[in-house]
């Protein structure tokens, strides 16, 4: 029994209609909700919550009228066809300006002569947005981890900014030393800096192989100012624990030198990628309760180690104790020529010169030299490079294809600035 098309068409115009109203009854009563804040808050309890889903809801009431529209006068065969993509364009552009003055209409009704229908309409927003207060949710979930996840990062940036701003603008105006600057300075900037930017190099660290002589490891640590030691075993990419002078003389108390090893008084040793932050470096200390950190590279192998002690002097300054001998990591030869220790952080260079070396992945002197030459110097080989500021840099020693030193010949005008910049901090 086939169906009357003409009912069909009767149904879906009404079914339009229907949903036409309800979408202008939706859009009139979120039209009175944005303006006119005067209304007792209890009719907008349910929009205040749940505003999303009532527009949603009227979204899907112009969205359903005008599919209706289009099963009434577009047929199966011509619906993706140019003429159906028109008429549905022009039930769109009806439906607006209906909807526009059914709205106006109500929102005339309801202000001027009725707010108590704005009761009734406000049961039937609530009714209607039932069905899409879960995909509002949804949407909320999705948004607010957006949000939280940019304000986060903006806040960070911001709040380090706004603190950086504030001690520059107290210091200028005299209010707060240049130490306290520093140190504030300092702890501000730690999540900028990388620990391999503070390390000590794995060529410069001094280390103990656990298969050597017991006594000679021991002699050797005793003779060291260090407290904390890595062990490796044969390469020093492998390095295996840690030892603990106070380990070492504690168990040589109970049982004597005679009876102390090197693996029974090592500690697990603490690894960090040579990425990390200085800060969080500090906290992950903090949390193992360790003083000292073997770095690795991405490749896995061991570039070098930190103390807790270099993290706090990036914040403080240097810290010498007895065992320390000041070492400034240069030697003057005249105002305008220095010689220059090759593992020279390179920021501690631009400081001490008044220079602006830059060049990503690379933390020294050395490397800012070889990085320019590129190629590694040959032992006892002299290379010569002029940066744009027109320094000089020479290589003074080279062994075993590290340079050692450098030699720095400064511009007039940048030996100028060191001169009286030294003048000014007698």
């Amino acid at each position: 029994m086939n169906s009357d098309p003409g009912l069909a068409k009767l149904i879906f115009t009404m079914l339009a209609v229907i949903t036409l109203v309800c979408a202008s009854i939706l859009r009139s009563f979120l039209l009175i909700y944005h303006s006119h804040s005067k209304i007792e808050s209890d009719v907008f309890g349910t929009l205040e919550k749940h505003e999303q889903a009532v527009s949603l809801a009227q979204f899907f009431f112009y969205f359903f009228s005008i599919l209706c529209a289009t099963e009434i006068f577009i047929s199966q065969d011509n619906f993706f066809s140019v003429k159906g993509f028109l008429m549905v364009v022009v039930f769109c552009f009806v439906a607006i300006i209906l909807s526009t003055f059914l709205t106006q209409s109500l929102y005339r009704i309801i202000i001027k002569y009725n707010f108590s229908l704005l009761r009734a309409i406000q049961r039937f927003a609530v009714i209607c947005s039932y069905p899409f207060i879960l995909i509002e949710l949804f949407l909320a979930f999705i948004n607010r981890s957006k949000k939280n996840t940019v304000s986060s990062v903006k806040a960070e940036k911001t709040s380090a900014s706004v603190i950086e701003a504030l001690i520059t603008e107290q210091r200028d105006e005299g209010r707060l030393n240049s130490e306290a600057f520093e140190m504030i300075e300092g702890v501000i900037s730690m999540h900028k800096k990388m620990a391999r930017e503070v390390m000590v190099a794995r060529t410069d660290a001094f280390m103990v192989d656990i298969q050597n002589d017991n006594d000679r490891n021991i002699d050797a640590i005793l003779q060291m100012p260090y407290s904390r030691v890595p062990v490796f075993n044969e390469n020093k990419d492998n390095i295996v624990g840690i030892v603990h002078i106070k380990n070492i003389l504690r168990t040589a108390r109970k049982n004597g030198f005679d009876h102390v090893t090197i693996r029974r008084v090592m500690q697990p040793a603490l690894f960090i990628p040579e990425t990390m932050p200085i800060d969080e470096v500090m906290f992950e200390m903090q949390k193992t309760k360790n003083q000292i950190a073997i770095l690795f590279d991405e490749y896995g192998g061991v570039v070098g180690l930190v103390t807790l002690e270099d993290l706090i002097e990036e914040i403080v300054g240097e810290i010498e104790d007895e065992s320390d001998h000041p070492d400034r990591g240069y030697q003057k030869i005249s105002d305008n020529e220095f010689i220059v220790q090759g593992r020279l952080a390179l920021d501690d260079f631009n400081n001490e010169f008044g220079t602006a070396l830059e060049m990503n992945d690379v933390d020294t002197i050395a490397g800012y030299m070889i990085a320019k030459l590129g190629f590694i110097p040959e032992d006892d080989s002299k290379e010569k490079f002029e940066t744009a500021e027109h320094i000089v840099l020479t290589t003074e020693k080279v062994d075993d294809s590290r340079i050692m030193a450098l030699r720095v010949i400064l511009p007039p005008a940048l030996a100028i600035a060191r001169v009286r910049r030294e003048k000014s901090q007698r």
